[in-house]
């Protein structure tokens, strides 16, 4: 019997027995090495998601309330985990994409044993397994400054370095960010930031980080702001940051909480633009330079961005734990997130 973690509310988390259907014939089965969690938007669906009341309209593309009698029921014991790595042990009939043997990675839970269609997977060659597991916040960075038309010269402020920030103070910088400011309360992720590409880190719970910024442009701000915290406060510091005009670049799913966003404000006078970032062919948003780009080419890039060496996974992945002690340190990403960045799970 092969095991996966799971939780139902996010306060404790649990082995649970599984077994894989039979493989399809396009299908491949994988021996996970390494393993993944996506820290903010998993706990967005543990804690409840604008899906739980509400149903989107594709047509309309716009949140309708359920019929009350449709309403989801109470959670059930869901899988946590984003991305897996691991080897190739046995493939459909069908499938020709791998050979046995080959490390493959792609989206899938925290478990010893994984299957998917070829086409969902890829190759790891030239990959880490940390920088493999890296792709998928690195992709939704990538796709935040190309969102931000950062280019050479500019500066720029990333609030929020948890993974997907972080990814993106690395993409700034290579993409021609002339000056990169990190904002965060946590101590170990501004010290990665200011490692790789950051100019400087600020704690917003010690000081103003967004009148520290213009003062460090000459009064000016920077040109570009992203927010990847989906917290109110921060979005408001990113608008309060931006230069008269500039753009702000917003990522995650909330805040849910905006008490603290004041669009009467610097907002209104400054009159910069906001952008939602979510290129993802799921939600049927296209990119914003589709057809010249769509999903598969920015994943693609992101993906050589990482093999290149021009950014990097490595040292962001904290902690990194065992399979066995996996359950204990979900509990610490959730309630202790100060000792953690992007947790990493190794199972071989």
């Amino acid at each position: 019997m092969h095991q996966e973690i799971v939780t139902t509310d996010g306060s404790a988390f649990h082995f649970r027995d599984f077994q894989l259907a039979e493989l399809g014939a396009t299908s491949v089965r994988m021996r996970v090495t390494f393993a993944a969690p996506k820290h903010g938007t998993e706990m967005h669906s543990v804690t409840g998601s604008a899906f739980a009341d509400k149903r989107w309209d594709a047509e309309l593309r716009m949140f309708l309330p359920r019929d009350p009698a449709a309403l989801q029921p109470a959670p059930a014991e869901r899988a946590m985990g984003n991305m897996v790595v691991g080897v190739v042990e046995a493939a459909g009939a069908g499938a020709s994409k791998f050979k046995l043997g080959e490390r493959v990675f792609g989206y899938g839970p925290i478990r010893d044993l994984h299957q998917a269609d070829e086409a969902q997977l890829y190759s790891a060659d030239g990959l880490s397994d940390i920088n493999a597991v890296s792709v998928d916040p690195a992709h939704v960075a990538f796709v935040a400054v190309r969102d931000g038309n950062i280019r050479i010269g500019d500066s720029v402020a990333v609030y929020g370095l948890g993974a997907i920030g972080l990814m993106a103070v690395q993409i700034a910088r290579a993409g021609g960010a002339r000056r990169v400011f990190a904002i965060d309360p946590i101590a170990i992720r501004r010290d990665f930031a200011k490692a790789h590409g950051a100019d400087e880190g600020f704690d917003p719970t010690a000081c103003d980080a967004a009148l520290e910024i213009k003062r460090a442009t000459a009064k000016k701000g920077v040109d570009v702001s992203i927010e990847t915290s989906g917290n109110s406060r921060a979005l408001h510091d990113a608008i309060r940051c931006i230069r008269q005009c500039g753009n702000i670049v917003h990522v995650p799913w909330g805040p849910k909480d905006c008490s603290h966003l004041h669009l009467d404000q610097e907002f209104h006078l400054n009159r910069p633009t906001l952008i939602a970032s979510q290129a993802w062919s799921g939600w049927g948003c296209a990119d914003r330079s589709y057809p010249l780009w769509d999903h598969e080419r920015a994943y693609q890039a992101a993906i050589e961005l990482l093999r290149s060496g021009l950014i990097t996974g490595e040292g962001l992945i904290h902690p990194i734990v065992s399979f066995a002690d996996a359950p204990g340190a979900l509990l610490d990403v959730f309630k202790q997130p100060h000792k953690t960045i992007k947790l990493g799970v190794r199972l071989s």
